[in-house]
């Protein structure tokens, strides 16, 4: 009992760190003023990166600097251990060498029982090369009768070819409509996960929170003329581009201004912003998705394939 409390308390830590982290909001802040550029990396409060080298990736760094610098302990040598040379092993003599071993020098009888040992070894040797010989032999025969063999079934298969050329054309003809509708069946697969997940990832785009949008931009030129002109283009711009981030994402604006500088050879471009994401939404979507394909187009073909099999079986 001790040890499923234990397990089931470690089962509900996991479960709620896995909660904390899905609901917790990962972003960070920019901002681009007087032509400087800062940046901040968060995970809810905590900074993890910004533009001034701060934030729990510097200490990280500093604290892998820190034991990089620590003086390494010499380590102990080992001793050496004396290695014996290694035995070889003498080859197992044969019996003829063993007799010719216990045979005297410079004796005849001994010379003749020397030359009827070598004799006899190349009797044995010719033996096994005569019996090579004729395994080859038959072996050769085997293969032409093989052969012969391949050769008749090569030509019944051409025959049953020839007599069924017919049923060729007819089998490739359904090889080829049969790909077609392979085809046509991925593209409608396609379409219908397409339909099923346009919801899910509206669902993902509108996750991100671009909010404290600010924005305050003067289009400056000498010349009055080109500076109306360039204040027309890029208020249009602008104002066009933050209508489509509203429908495609979920943004809070601050403030925006965008004003012409007549006579001015400089400009301003000073913007601002937060931006944030949850990683529960995309559990969210992903489960979502899983649900409208299920009930939209996994259920209902499998139900329909049913119904054509029953109707197939009533009518054989």
């Amino acid at each position: 009992m001790i040890v499923l409390k234990i397990l089931l308390y470690i089962l509900l830590a996991v479960l709620g760190i896995i909660l904390i982290v899905l609901i917790i909001p990962a972003g960070g802040e920019f901002s681009y003023i007087d032509g400087k550029f800062t940046y901040k990396i968060k995970l809810w409060i905590f900074d993890i990166m910004n533009s001034e080298g701060g934030g729990l990736y510097k200490w990280w760094k500093k604290r892998k600097a820190k034991k990089k610098d620590k003086p390494e302990k010499p380590k102990k040598p080992k001793p050496v251990k004396d290695k014996k040379p290694k035995k070889k092993k003498k080859r197992e003599k044969y019996e003829w060498e063993k007799e010719l071993d216990n045979i005297p020098v410079n004796d005849p009888e001994a010379e003749s029982i020397a030359s009827e040992a070598v004799s006899a070894a190349e009797v044995t040797a010719s033996g096994s090369v005569n019996e090579s010989i004729t395994s080859d032999v038959n072996e050769t025969a085997e293969s032409s009768e093989e052969s012969k063999k391949e050769k008749k079934k090569k030509q019944k298969r051409k025959k049953e070819d020839e007599e069924y050329l017919f049923d060729d054309e007819y089998e490739e003809e359904s090889a080829e409509d049969e790909e077609k509708k392979s085809f046509s069946d991925k593209i409608e697969k396609i379409i219908d996960i397409w339909e099923s997940a346009q919801r899910p990832v509206l669902k993902i785009f509108k996750g991100f929170r671009l909010s404290d949008l600010y924005i305050d931009f003067e289009i400056a030129d000498e010349d009055a003329c080109d500076c109306a002109l360039k204040y027309g283009k890029y208020s249009a711009l602008i104002y066009n581009g933050i209508a489509f981030f509203c429908e495609l994402f979920t943004v809070r604006v601050k403030t925006i201004d965008v004003r012409p500088a007549f006579g001015v050879s400089k400009g301003r471009w000073d913007a601002a912003g937060k931006l944030y994401f949850r990683l529960g939404t995309l559990v969210i979507a992903g489960a979502w998705f899983l649900i409208t394909y299920f009930f939209r187009t996994f259920l209902p073909e499998k139900l329909r394939k049913r119904k054509m099999k029953k109707s197939a079986a009533r009518q054989k």
